[in-house]
């Protein structure tokens, strides 16, 4: 189910679930999008978080990440700052 919120900065989010779970959460979590107009972030949570009549939409958007990106990996530009020698 796609559900909307308006964030405190005036951002209207559109929240949808994403088919991708990890293969030991699909009973208990679900991966859930969120997009606006120049943004695309991704969240983890419990099931029973987001099966609420009323989801706690800043603490999801809070603890999200940008689509694509994965925590504790540097960027590519970081990458050139990292001399081993």
């Amino acid at each position: 189910m796609e559900r909307a919120f308006i964030a405190p900065d005036r951002r209207l989010w559109l929240v949808r679930p994403r088919a991708a779970v990890r293969r030991n959460e699909t009973a208990t979590h679900i991966t859930l999008e969120l997009m606006t107009d120049d943004e695309t972030r991704v969240v983890s949570c419990r099931r029973d978080e987001w099966d609420v009549a009323a989801p706690d939409f800043a603490a999801l958007l809070a603890r999200s990440v940008p689509g694509g990106a994965s925590r504790n990996v540097s960027r590519p530009e970081d990458d050139a700052l990292f001399d081993p020698e």
